[in-house]
């Protein structure tokens, strides 16, 4: 087991674990890597509160440390086992999504739920935060795939966790304990193709959305505005880029390849950022609100992109942005959206949960982690133990 420690030598590795892909800064008091599960369980033991880390891909601080230990479960990364004739997989949880699809690609099978961060993020990771990404139109959350989880509780315990309770952590951003095996369902991999198709107006990409969305081979529909599709080289109008499986051959009004589409898609990010653009919103809205949030973006020159099939857009912000990025959230939230579509909470939008959304998590919280020592002050923030003693002692209602 490898510690890093608060040593001036190491001091630019613990900077490294003291953010995420968020870019919100905090402080990691220590750092420990595990290789086995036993040295895990003794970490669990001995730490006061443990930041549990997968590929630190997260955009809202789900990793972020506030004076706490990171437990870093990169190096648990085993395959276990894959049933062919069930289509499942057996892994631990630092395991790479990209790594265990093209292990499952040798037996035509794949791990269908894909997020941009595919190539780094880790399946543990895409449990505690539920993750969604590009294909969410035809395969759903992550929660819809795990079949069986292995945790680790408070006590270092290890407890193995049926469907039916997955829900306990499957989106609780690593706050209800730490996940170290999964039993995963698979599919057989189906042979993709893709379609780009250009839209003048935004009546056009609601009609194009409706007609796709009734079409059972599609299991990709994203969109991008006229300023991301002027950036990644297509004419100044909105795009679609909808991926289809099976057979069927559709009319594609680009002349490429799906691998030529697909580097289109993987541009955005990197040239966006190089604009300047490096804070990723994801608010998730209806159909018929698209057109309403989208004459807000551009009246205020935000650009944006997203799984528009799954109703997950992307406004995308300069860092000193914040106030246009509240309002945009505001905004969605005047129109019946959700806050957050894929990325979670962390620490970037719990200011943004209503009293009930926050009651209702930290049922959760205190039923599985009462201590709060997993992942404090991610999702909601938590009295410590102590000040609801002191609560009590001076006569104040736990229910306020």
């Amino acid at each position: 087991m490898k510690i890093i420690l608060k040593a001036s030598s190491e001091e630019k590795n613990r900077a490294a674990y003291s953010t995420d892909a968020s870019q919100i800064s905090g402080i990691a008091l220590n750092v420990i890597i595990p290789k086995t599960i036993e040295e895990l369980q003794n970490s669990v033991r001995l730490a006061e509160s443990i930041v549990p880390r997968g590929g630190g891909t997260g955009l809202v601080g789900g990793a972020v440390p506030q004076k706490n230990t990171i437990i870093d479960l990169s190096k648990l990364n085993k395959i276990l086992n894959i049933d062919i004739n069930k289509k499942t997989a057996y892994v631990e949880a630092g395991i790479i999504l990209n790594t265990l699809n093209n292990e499952l690609e040798k037996y035509g099978l794949e791990f269908p739920v894909q997020p941009s961060s595919f190539s780094i993020c880790t399946i543990g990771g895409m449990i505690a935060t539920n993750a969604v990404g590009s294909r969410a139109i035809k395969y759903g959350k992550t929660e819809n795939w795990v079949q069986e989880l292995e945790i680790l509780n408070s006590m270092g315990e290890m407890q193995k966790i049926p469907k039916p309770d997955v829900k306990d952590f499957a989106g609780m951003e690593g706050t209800t304990g730490i996940i170290i095996k999964a039993k995963l369902n698979l599919v057989k991999k189906p042979k993709r193709r893709a379609s780009l198709y250009e839209a003048k107006t935004k009546e056009e990409v609601i009609d194009a959305v409706k007609k796709l969305k009734s079409d059972n081979s599609v299991s990709m529909i994203e969109l991008y505005d006229k300023f991301v599709s002027k950036l990644v080289g297509l004419e100044e109008n909105y795009h679609l880029l909808v991926e289809f499986e099976g057979e069927t051959e559709e009319e594609n009004q680009f002349k490429g390849t799906y691998k030529e589409l697909m580097e289109i898609r993987s541009k955005i990010y990197p040239y966006l950022a190089e604009k300047g653009y490096q804070i990723i919103e994801d608010p998730k809205i209806f159909l018929d609100k698209f057109i309403q949030l989208a004459e807000f973006l551009e009246s205020n020159h935000i650009p944006y992109y997203g799984h528009i099939g799954s109703g997950i857009i992307h406004p995308c912000f300069k860092p000193r942005q914040e106030k246009l990025a509240e309002a945009v959230i505001e905004f969605v939230k005047k129109s019946h959206g959700q806050i957050t579509g894929e990325h979670g909470i962390g620490l970037r939008k719990e200011k943004y949960l209503d009293e009930t959304e926050k009651k209702l998590l930290r049922r959760v919280k205190e039923r599985l982690d009462k201590n709060n020592k997993f992942n404090p002050g991610k999702l909601i923030t938590m009295e410590k133990p102590e000040q609801k003693e002191e609560k009590i002692e001076k006569g104040e209602s736990q229910n306020e």
